[in-house]
């Protein structure tokens, strides 16, 4: 088990919160006098999907289901799509995110282009509070060097992708989306990123989803992603 203090979350949220990670070797009885010292005002939980008794104590503890986190890969294989599926594809191309593009990035999410993440989900926080947590992640990544990159449609923005990477091989696909008005257009299922790190070198993808978004499942797997691995979410306020 490990336990981190979520320090960034202060700036988000506005109050203290911790992570706990179990892992699949933990066994309870070792881990639950830490775990029950735990106080902080917000803790997330995440726990290996097949540790079913870890998951009941958690919840026996007073921590609540809030969403599966679906950790995928991509071998960066060409991918077969759907006539219509391929025409969307060709009809997109991308470039590196100017300071105007940026300057959309962020209008974007402050107007709600993201609904299903566990803050806007949590009567507690919102999506007034989740679309300024991703503003802040977006201006970290930025300032961490990540990759953005604007996808256009027609020569005008129409989602972006966020690119990180420690090593040149294996890349972390780690926030992306379609803007407002092309949310039910076809395009939220088109994604350049396997594309773009072939470009770069890259030999692997990865990426998370949650449960609470089942479209965005369903196009990483339409575009070749596998699941790897599930973790449940559970959290407290006290």
């Amino acid at each position: 088990m490990k336990v981190i203090d979520a320090v960034w979350e202060k700036r988000n949220l506005g109050i203290d919160a911790c992570e706990v990670l179990f892992e699949r070797e933990d066994a309870v009885a070792d881990i639950s006098s830490e775990f029950e010292r735990i106080s902080a005002p917000y803790t997330v939980v995440k726990v290996p999907s097949e540790r079913n008794d870890i998951s009941e104590y958690v919840q026996k503890n007073g921590y609540r289901y809030i969403e599966d986190l679906i950790g995928m890969e991509h071998d960066l294989h060409d991918q077969v799509r759907h006539p219509l599926h391929q025409r969307l594809y060709e009809a997109v191309a991308y470039r590196s995110m100017t300071e105007e593009d940026y300057a959309v990035l962020q209008h974007e999410i402050q107007s709600g282009i993201f609904d299903s993440d566990r803050i806007s989900k949590d009567l507690k926080f919102g999506k007034s509070i989740s679309a300024g947590r991703y503003c802040n992640w977006v201006a970290d990544l930025r300032e961490q060097g990540a990759a953005l990159y604007t996808m256009l449609y027609r020569q005008e923005p129409s989602g972006f992708i966020i690119l990180l990477t420690k090593d040149g091989s294996c890349y972390q696909s780690v926030l992306g989306g379609a803007y407002r008005r092309y949310l039910k257009t076809g395009l939220g299922m088109v994604q350049k990123e396997q594309e773009i790190v072939k470009k770069l070198g890259g030999k692997k993808l990865t990426t998370n989803v949650s449960s609470n978004n089942p479209s965005q499942l369903k196009a990483l797997v339409a575009n070749g992603y596998v699941p790897v691995t599930v973790q449940h979410v559970f959290v407290k306020h006290n």
